[in-house]
C-alpha cells in the first residue's frame, strides 16, 4: 500500500529537517492547538500522535492541554529514540513502535488522536487504512484531527521549485484533496471542523472529526 515512488528517508529527515519546517511548524502548531482546545472538553486528555517521531508539537500540547498520557506512534527508530529522550521533561510520554497501516495501537483508546503530514505518504488504499487506524485508537466521542498537504496552485508551484532545486525531501508525498480525506473520516466519525492553511505555502488541509 505504499506509493510507487521512492519512500521518504525519515531517518535523514530527522537528522536534517526540511529547510522550511522551522517556520511552517509554528503556524501548524497554532492551528492544531486552536482546533483541539475548542473541541476537547476532557481535562488532562490521553493523546496519541501517529507518525510523531521527535514531535514538534509536544511542548505546546503539554502547555495547553496538560495530557495525562501522550503516546507517539511511529516506525522510525531514530524518531522514537529522540522522542524517548524527552520523557524526563514530559510526564506520561511514551514512544511506541507501531505501524499506522497495521493499527497496532487500538488498545490505547485516547481522547485525542492526530497526525500531521502522514497519510499522504501512501496510495489511496493505504491512506484509507491509515485514517481507519486513527479512529481505531480513539475512544467513542474522542477527537481525531488529521492534517495533510492539498494540491492548490500555490502548493504545486512551490513543490515544483523545491524539486527543481533539489530541496524536496518527500518523493512519495501525494497531495490529497479534501474530498478524499473527508470521505474516509466520515466512515468512522462526525465532522466538526475544516481548514485550509495557506500561510505555510505548501498548503495544508486540516480536518477534525469526533468518533462515533
Amino acid at each position: 500500500m505504499q506509493s510507487d515512488k521512492p519512500a521518504t528517508d525519515w531517518t535523514g529527515y530527522y537528522q536534517r529537517p526540511f529547510v522550511a519546517t522551522s517556520v511552517t511548524r509554528q503556524i501548524t502548531t497554532r492551528r492544531l492547538i486552536g482546533h483541539l482546545t475548542r473541541n476537547q472538553a476532557t481535562p488532562t486528555p490521553k493523546i496519541v500522535e501517529w507518525g510523531g517521531g521527535n514531535s514538534c508539537f509536544i511542548e505546546a500540547l503539554y502547555q495547553h492541554l496538560k495530557p495525562q498520557r501522550y503516546t507517539v506512534c511511529d516506525t522510525n527508530e531514530l524518531g522514537l529514540t529522540l522522542m524517548r529522550q524527552q520523557a524526563i521533561r514530559y510526564p506520561g510520554l511514551d514512544a511506541l513502535r507501531a505501524d499506522v497501516l497495521l493499527s497496532t495501537a487500538q488498545s490505547l483508546q485516547a481522547d485525542i488522536v492526530f497526525s500531521v503530514g502522514l497519510i499522504e505518504h501512501f496510495d489511496p488504499v493505504g491512506t484509507a487504512r491509515a485514517i481507519e487506524s486513527h479512529f481505531a485508537c480513539a475512544k467513542p466521542g474522542g477527537l481525531v484531527l488529521i492534517s495533510f498537504p492539498t494540491p492548490t496552485l500555490l502548493y504545486r508551484v512551490t513543490r515544483f521549485c523545491a524539486e527543481s532545486l533539489g530541496l524536496w525531501a518527500f518523493p512519495d508525498e501525494r497531495a490529497l484533496q479534501f474530498a478524499e480525506v473527508r470521505h474516509e473520516m466520515a466512515k468512522w466519525g462526525s465532522f466538526l471542523a475544516s481548514e485550509l492553511i495557506w500561510p505555510i505555502v505548501l498548503t495544508q488541509g486540516m480536518l477534525v472529526f469526533r468518533k462515533r
